[in-house]
């Protein structure tokens, strides 16, 4: 007889979104069967309050980690967060911190040390916050300088910096997931200097997953194609953006925050323990 108890919890955790729903194996589900494949485990997630950020928090939580919640300015849904997990039975906490700010990331890792105990203390480094134009011009042709600073403060001396702090605190074996974009992949004169941030990370990547090998350490970064949240609010305004979008994407519709927590998940595993210094794309087919 399958685990009743076992079942009722699967369904409450994705309910709540913490699992996606199960594929049927008999009675019980496999993800049932795994969630808790991450119990023991410490993560950082940076820009963890909303969209691709919270959806991370939800599985890593879901899988039995205790998760570290980073925002700038989201505190309200921080916190709710953070309360959504303990309630599904997870373990969270919020801590404050700009990343493009070095002091700010000091008092990031020093809440992390008082809730995880002595270094090291972090298995899972998930550097996601980053902002994008939030609808000012970007374009190569005549994007400003307060701009394009604010964007490498955040894209790129965020997660270099963050990485850096991370390095003494990571245990043998840990993983780091980067959070980048196809834009970072393709040409875009009207967002070139968000690209330029998210082809950065990508040598970052490459440069971190180096120098953490003999640790046996991963570093890789997911590149998303266009997912269904406020980061490109701007974009899905113009009328029939979206429906372009799908049309342009081989399976046919935006991704979801779920998705890029998916390749995440796939990322942190066991069985991902000899990739290392990749770029995966979760865009649906979109450079095929």
């Amino acid at each position: 007889m399958p685990d009743q108890g076992n079942l009722r919890r699967s369904e409450a955790l994705i309910e709540h979104g913490f699992l996606l729903p199960p594929i049927a194996l008999g009675e019980l589900s496999w993800q049932a069967s795994v969630m808790k494949t991450l119990d023991g485990k410490t993560a950082l997630v940076t820009g963890g309050a909303r969209g691709i950020g919270a959806a991370i928090v939800r599985r890593l939580a879901g899988a039995g980690a205790h998760v570290a919640i980073n925002f700038a300015n989201s505190t309200d849904a921080a916190e709710a967060l953070a309360d959504e997990c303990r309630a599904a039975g997870g373990k969270a906490f919020t801590v404050r911190a700009d990343v493009s700010k070095l002091t700010e990331i000091e008092s990031l890792f020093a809440a992390c040390d008082r809730e995880f105990g002595g270094t090291p203390n972090l298995d899972i480094l998930v550097n996601n916050a980053g902002i994008g134009s939030g609808g000012q011009d970007a374009s190569l042709k005549s994007g400003g300088e307060e701009l394009f600073d604010a964007m490498m403060a955040t894209n790129v001396k965020g997660p270099h910096f963050v990485t850096q702090a991370a390095l003494p605190r990571l245990r043998d074996h840990g993983r780091i997931v980067n959070i980048g974009s196809m834009s970072g992949k393709v040409g875009q004169p009207f967002a070139a200097g968000y690209g330029m941030t998210k082809r950065a990370l990508q040598s970052l990547t490459m440069s971190t997953a180096l120098h953490v090998a003999k640790r046996q350490i991963t570093c890789n970064l997911i590149a998303p194609g266009a997912v269904a949240t406020d980061f490109i609010a701007a974009l899905r305004e113009k009328p029939g953006w979206d429906d372009a979008t799908a049309k342009h994407t081989p399976m046919g519709r935006l991704g979801t925050p779920e998705d890029i927590a998916g390749a995440v998940m796939m990322l942190v595993g066991e069985d991902a323990r000899w990739v290392t210094g990749q770029v995966i794309e979760a865009s649906g087919g979109l450079s095929i």
